[in-house]
């Protein structure tokens, strides 16, 4: 059984609509790292096995978001070994471990956007959906190399804002829209960029819904689209697809109007055909197709 102070942490995650797939994962890390030293257990197998339960419930708060699973995977492989030492060994083993991955996540995203930096270069107008903190990075090394931004507000809890706020801040002439007027403005663009909560094996990538249709209207004018994130976003092909995640449709704030059904998808699959090129913390990897 779960203390119910993690119980909290896990509505906190399932809840949680401000920030990104790598940094939920890595609050995820955290929450995992304060188990390993706190969760009561008489036995290093008792304490393997609740951390084992925590991890898995944890990795499934958030369906669509890749890094949760991955990550977490990656941390409760290393507790069989953790609970044949003594406890308190195994407990500073895990906190570490966990540790030790969250410095990779940053790093990770850190040195993607070195190379989206490299790629798009100085003096481009880049147009991008949602919030990403890969995108934000990338933003942050071209913001004096004559960068110009547009950003969609991305509806209905407006993440643009968010980036568009920081742009402001960093000086960078800003063009905000609404996501209706994306095929309005991404030919005026040298290159879309966006990031991904998940990337499927054959390279479609899920994000922010509203960001295939962004792909469709950068293909038709002839502008290059983008995904950067790190790869603890690529499912494996044994993996099952994720669960495009539903929310509280009163987010749309619209009456109860009889007879009529609000959906609020939060994301949508963008094909790997209209990608140009995936970016992750190794370098670029184009399109072969295209």
């Amino acid at each position: 059984m779960i203390p119910a102070d993690f119980n909290l942490k896990i509505a906190e995650i399932h809840d949680d609509r401000n920030r990104g797939a790598s940094e939920l994962a890595r609050c995820c890390l955290a929450i995992l790292a304060q188990a390993a030293r706190e969760l009561p257990a008489a036995s290093g197998e008792e304490w393997r096995e609740r951390l084992s339960g925590l991890s898995l419930e944890l990795a499934e708060t958030r369906p669509s978001m890749t890094p949760l699973r991955n990550l977490l995977r990656c941390w409760r492989n290393g507790l069989a070994a953790d609970a044949a030492a003594p406890l308190a060994l195994a407990r500073q083993a895990a906190a570490a471990r966990a540790e030790e991955l969250s410095e990779r996540s940053r790093r990770a995203v850190i040195d993607c956007a070195r190379h989206v930096a490299a790629l798009l270069g100085a003096e481009r107008t880049i147009m991008t959906h949602s919030f990403s903190s890969t995108v934000l990075a990338s933003c942050r090394l071209l913001k004096e190399k004559g960068l110009r931004m547009i950003v969609t507000e991305s509806r209905p809890l407006e993440e643009g804002r968010r980036l568009a706020e920081q742009l402001s801040v960093w000086q960078v002439p800003t063009v905000y829209i609404t996501e209706a007027q994306m095929a309005l403005f991404v030919g005026q663009a040298d290159a879309v960029l966006v990031g991904a909560d998940s990337v499927l094996a054959d390279g479609s990538a899920l994000n922010k819904a509203g960001t295939a249709l962004l792909a469709l209207a950068a293909r038709e004018r002839g502008i290059p689209f983008y995904v950067a994130c790190e790869s603890f976003k690529w499912r494996d092909a044994s993996d099952p697809p994720p669960g495009l995640e539903e929310m509280d449709p009163s987010e749309l704030k619209v009456p109860a109007w009889p007879g009529v059904t609000v959906r609020n998808i939060y994301f949508d699959v963008t094909p790997a055909r209209l990608i140009g090129a995936w970016i992750d913390e190794t370098g670029v990897r184009r399109n072969a197709a295209q």
